[in-house]
């Protein structure tokens, strides 16, 4: 694998792609929802919007499906993915567990300030510790809440 840098701008373009088709095409959280997100530390639940998919879309992209494949990500445990306050859930697997670990997620990136700041240090994180191992990750598995 090349150095990370050489990736990083195109995995934000993939990221910033599918978030703001998330943000059109998307369902609002509802207040449940809203009460969640906040309890894992979402500033601005209000913004958040999820959309339901058959898989993660991995795959469009080699770059982004190598770099994924290469850190464990393509197991089939990964079952939502977040862009700013976009989140991806994969159908079937909706769950509070997955939901508030999601938000947390979208904690990290309000805090980070910006996708392009969120995947620097996220990749740096899952090419260092892998993808289970991650601090990101580890983080938002605290926060995860019912089962």
């Amino acid at each position: 694998m090349k150095d990370l840098n050489s990736y990083l701008p195109l995995v934000v373009l993939w990221a910033k792609k599918h978030h703001d088709m998330i943000q059109e095409q998307g369902a609002e959280l509802n207040e449940e929802g809203m009460e969640m997100a906040r309890s894992v530390g979402v500033a601005e639940p209000e913004r958040i919007r999820i959309m339901l998919v058959d898989e993660i879309p991995f795959q469009e992209d080699p770059v982004v499906y190598s770099l994924a494949k290469s850190v464990g990500m393509l197991s089939g445990q990964v079952t939502g993915i977040t862009f700013g306050h976009s989140i991806y859930i994969v159908k079937g697997c909706q769950s509070a567990r997955l939901y508030s670990h999601e938000f947390r997620h979208v904690h990290q990136y309000e805090v980070l300030g910006s996708i392009g700041a969120f995947m620097d240090v996220y990749l740096e994180q899952v090419m260092t510790f892998g993808y289970h191992q991650a601090p990101l990750e580890k983080d938002a598995r605290q926060f995860e809440t019912g089962a």
